[in-house]
């Protein structure tokens, strides 16, 4: 017998639907009434059922009009956990971030270059664009 809840084990139903395509994007869950008719369960299991799949981010619910399967979403990276040390980096070989983007912008200072982090793209000067246009 599963240990998981009633509402949990239907939520892995229909989780396996939409997996496999029987659910799509934008399809209809059966309404409250029906869920409890279609799995012979209470009217607490069926909210239940539905609130897990909201908040588990694979339904959403759109008022007076039921739930809906929502588009999917990528999948979350699963934090790493940090690598025990047993003793401090060694400085010779550690080179922080922060050390790294102060060279950067040290060397860019002194070149003449423009930074531009906002665009997260080099100054339109630096392009060759006159040797673009001239290759054309």
């Amino acid at each position: 017998m599963d240990s998981l809840p009633l509402y949990r084990q239907l939520a892995a139903h229909y989780v396996d639907a939409i997996h496999t395509g029987s659910l799509k994007q934008g399809d209809k869950l059966p309404s409250l009434r029906s869920l409890m008719r279609l799995h012979d369960i209470s009217l607490s299991t069926a909210l239940q059922l539905c609130r897990a799949m909201e908040s588990d981010g694979w339904v959403e619910a759109r008022d007076r009009s039921g739930y809906f399967v929502r588009r999917p979403q990528r999948m979350a990276i699963a934090p790493m956990e940090e690598p025990v040390a047993d003793m401090p980096p060694d400085p010779a070989q550690f080179v922080s971030m922060r050390t790294r983007m102060a060279t950067f912008m040290a060397r860019g200072r002194h070149a003449g270059v423009k930074l531009n982090f906002a665009i997260a793209r080099a100054a339109p000067e630096l392009y060759p664009a006159e040797a673009l246009r001239n290759a054309m």
